[in-house]
Parts: structure tokens; C-alpha cells; sequence
């Protein structure tokens, strides 16, 4: 599927010279092929022409991949969270400007769970995970780590008291994570939440002097924001430097030198703009 454009005439008229009976419109493709017309040359032609994609294996293998930009999705922050190998786990990989994300799960399905089902569907109810990556949210990147030999039929829509939103659910059944793994993990997650976050101790520091400051001036006024570059007090226990911005959906953000501060006040700036655009940037007087 594509998200927010249409594909051009010439891409759809490939598209359905493809094998295995293709379904194509302006803005999604669909095929169901037997192994022997599936290649590395279309995956990597899928990839290229598509911001989302699943691909389903009746004999066990699944994968789910997201395209999005570098600019709002850095590299050295998503490559935090690859896990795993070529047949399963999560790969990111450098595209030109963007990124690719897959999340690939492999087993031999030899009880044959498989065979009676389909993967139609699934990509409509995954999708808004990548919306929430655009956005900063990343918990379902560590779904990767979660995967297992569970291999059994899962509900798509998985109790909220996982601690995922409802697409970050359905890819955790899509990519049959087993049920008590995933319970564990959110409670773990609970756990680390009941300590006090950066988010919650840097919000009550007032007296924190920036040596940086930046004004993202949007054409929607409602838009504009600040983004803040400073030093955190000695022997602070979340770093020595700090990040922070007044859009509702920026992350503080804690380093331990300099160097990666600088690089992270760059990444979180270009991210939040990239939601708001379009407007112009004009530094501030720090104090």
C-alpha cells in the first residue's frame, strides 16, 4: 500500500503484469502465487514502490515492512532496535533517504496452521503502526524481540491490556507472538513506567539554561514550536546533556556526550518538522 500519493499509470501497468492474478489500484496491490513465481526481484520491486507491505507464506514464513523517511525516523535510532537475522526479526536497512523496516517471522509450519488461512486483511489493520513510528512512537519496534516458535492461530485483535495500540496489536498477532511472551514484556514495560521518566523529571526542572534554542515558525501558527539544547546538572543519572521541544508528540531526550546531543538535537528537529511543515526555522537568544 502506498499512503498519502497514488501510484502513476506506467507503476499500476506493471503491477498487473505480474503473476498470480493481481489485484491493483491507485494506491494498493495484491497477489496470491506459488513459490516458484515469487523472486528476490519482485520483493525488491514491492519494496522500492510501496510504503507498507505483507507478504504471507502458507507454509509458515510472514513478514510485515514499512518505508519511511530518515528524516523523521533516523537510521542510528531505529538500528537501536534490529534483532535477529535474514529469516527473522526485525532489518533495517538504509533506502536512499528512507528507511526500510521488516519485520520477518519464520517457522516451518508442519502442523499445517497454515493452509487454511489468508492475509487478507492484515495490512489494513497493521498499517497505522507506521503512522505511529512518523510520530515517535516506537514501542511496537520491540515486538521484534518477542518473537518465538509459538506458531498457532492468533485473534487479530488482542486485549488492550497489552499496552499497544490496536494496529500494534494486530501485527503482534500477525507475527504470532506467543500470548504469555507478550503479557511478560508489557509487564515489564509497566514496571519501567512506574519509575520516575525523564519525561516526568525533566518537565519539573525549571531552572535548566539552554546553550541552544530554535523556533520552527509554521504556516499554521497552531504548529509552531521550540526545540531546546542543553546541559544536564553533574552526576545526573540520565546523562550529561538534553534535548527537549514544545510539540505535544517531541520526546525528551537524555545523551551522555555532546557530540551525540548535537546529532540528536538535529534528528528530533527535523522530525517534528516534518510534521508540521511547511515553515522556516530562526534561531533564538539561548537565555
Amino acid at each position: 500500500m502506498v499512503v498519502g500519493r497514488v501510484l502513476d499509470e506506467d507503476t499500476q501497468s506493471i503491477l498487473r503484469m505480474l503473476p498470480g492474478q493481481p489485484f491493483v489500484s491507485a494506491t494498493a496491490f495484491a497477489a496470491s502465487m506459488s513459490g516458484r513465481d515469487h523472486s528476490s526481484e519482485m520483493n525488491a520491486f514491492v519494496e522500492k514502490t510501496f510504503d507498507a507491505w505483507l507478504y504471507f507464506d502458507n507454509h509458515g514464513p510472514r513478514q510485515v515492512g514499512f518505508r519511511v523517511p530518515q528524516s523523521v525516523l533516523p537510521e542510528t535510532t531505529a538500528a537501536g532496535y534490529a534483532v535477529g537475522d535474514g529469516l527473522e526479526g526485525l532489518a533495517v536497512e538504509r533506502a536512499g533517504s528512507d528507511l526500510l523496516l521488516r519485520f520477518r517471522y519464520y517457522a516451518e509450519d508442519d502442523e499445517g496452521f497454515n493452509m487454511g488461512e489468508e492475509g487478507d486483511g492484515w495490512l489494513h489493520r497493521i498499517l497505522p503502526v507506521r503512522e505511529e513510528l512518523l510520530a515517535g512512537h516506537l514501542d511496537t519496534l520491540e515486538l521484534a524481540g518477542l518473537l518465538g516458535e509459538y506458531g498457532d492461530r492468533m485473534d487479530g485483535d488482542l486485549p488492550a491490556e497489552y499496552g499497544l495500540s490496536k494496529a500494534g496489536r494486530a501485527l503482534a498477532a500477525y507475527l504470532l507472538i506467543d500470548p504469555a511472551i507478550l503479557e511478560r514484556w508489557s509487564s515489564e514495560r509497566g514496571g519501567m513506567r512506574s519509575v520516575e521518566s525523564f519525561r516526568d523529571w525533566i518537565a519539573g526542572r525549571g531552572d535548566l539554561i539552554p546553550v541552544a534554542r530554535w523556533e520552527f515558525a509554521a504556516a499554521d501558527p497552531a504548529k509552531s514550536f521550540q526545540i531546546r539544547l542543553g546541559r544536564l546538572p553533574e552526576n545526573c543519572e540520565y546523562g550529561r546533556w538534553y534535548v527537549t521541544a514544545t510539540e505535544a508528540r517531541g520526546e525528551p531526550l537524555a545523551f551522555a556526550t555532546e557530540d551525540e546531543a548535537r546529532r540528536g538535537y538535529h534528528d528530533e528537529a527535523l522530525r517534528l518538522q516534518r510534521l508540521n511543515d511547511p515553515g522556516r526555522w530562526r534561531e533564538l537568544d539561548p537565555n
